[in-house]
């Protein structure tokens, strides 16, 4: 698709608020995995977080990007490179979706544990283990990092009020091609 931008992070780290805080583009579509996934028809639990099966949820994303993705179009796309499976485990998403997805980059957002629990209780109305919010976000930026070196694609890391760069990393990026 190579007009994707991929912004990855944890639950909760704030994809979607740095996304439409940063001075974006008009021409760049922001889409959610979980929007094109269409979490709420294929979770039993919207707000539970675990997935029964993190290959098959995958190639459902794949797919319906197809359908939405159009060549002469950029999108930034904000997902997950890891989630909890159906045991409440930290898994990695199969390194094929992003091959697949094909993204022109490699975004990974991260915030203090603790501000990621407080969102996520605000949201979901759910406590969270603190320990886990850690270990998955050092999980995510990890495998971030290691699939941008596979795809041989730009990777960056964005911390909370970090609008400005976004916006600079994503328009140089389209000025350069």
């Amino acid at each position: 698709m190579k007009n994707i931008i991929f912004l990855a992070g944890i639950h909760g780290v704030g994809k979607d608020f740095i996304i439409n805080q940063a001075r974006l583009p008009e021409s760049i579509i922001h889409l959610t995995a979980s929007n094109v996934l269409g979490w709420n028809d294929v979770s039993r639990d919207p707000k539970n977080k675990r997935v029964f099966s993190i290959s098959e949820t995958q190639d459902l994303l794949v797919t319906n990007l197809k359908k939405i993705v159009k060549d002469n179009q950029c999108y930034i796309l904000d997902g997950h490179v890891t989630l909890l499976n159906k045991d409440g485990e930290i898994e990695r998403i199969p390194e094929t979706t992003f091959y697949k997805i094909n993204p022109k980059m490699l975004i990974v957002k991260k915030a203090e544990p603790e501000i990621i629990c407080e969102r996520l209780k605000k949201r979901d109305n759910k406590k969270w283990d603190i320990n886990k919010i850690i270990l998955m976000q050092n999980e995510e930026i990890k495998y971030t990092k290691d699939i941008a070196l596979k795809l041989d694609i730009p990777f960056y890391q964005l911390e909370d009020h970090q609008e400005e760069l976004l916006s600079s990393i994503i328009n140089s990026e389209l000025q350069n091609g």
